[in-house]
C-alpha cells in the first residue's frame, strides 16, 4: 500500500460524500493544499488525521477494519 494509493481513496471517500478539498480541509482543521498532497500521493496521511477522516464521515468500527482491507487489498470503497 502506497501513499498514493491512500490517497485515491481518500479523495474517492470525499468526492462520493459530496465533499470539497476546501470543506474538509477546514473541518479537519489542516490546509487544502495538504489534502490535495495526501490525496495525489505526495504527502502521508498521518494516523491522527486518518482517524479524523473516518470520524468526519461517520465510519462504524466495521466500516474502518472493511475500508482498512480494502484499503490494503487495492480494492473498491464500501458505499458509505
Amino acid at each position: 500500500m502506497t501513499d498514493k494509493d491512500l490517497g485515491f481513496k481518500l479523495r474517492k471517500l470525499r468526492e462520493e460524500n459530496g465533499v470539497s478539498q476546501q470543506t474538509l480541509a477546514i473541518d479537519l482543521d489542516i490546509s487544502q493544499s495538504k489534502i490535495s498532497k495526501i490525496e495525489n500521493g505526495t504527502e502521508k496521511l498521518t494516523v491522527p488525521y486518518f482517524l479524523k477522516v473516518l470520524t468526519y464521515f461517520s465510519l462504524s468500527a466495521d466500516e474502518i477494519v472493511q475500508f482498512l482491507e480494502n484499503t490494503k487489498n487495492n480494492k473498491p470503497l464500501p458505499h458509505i
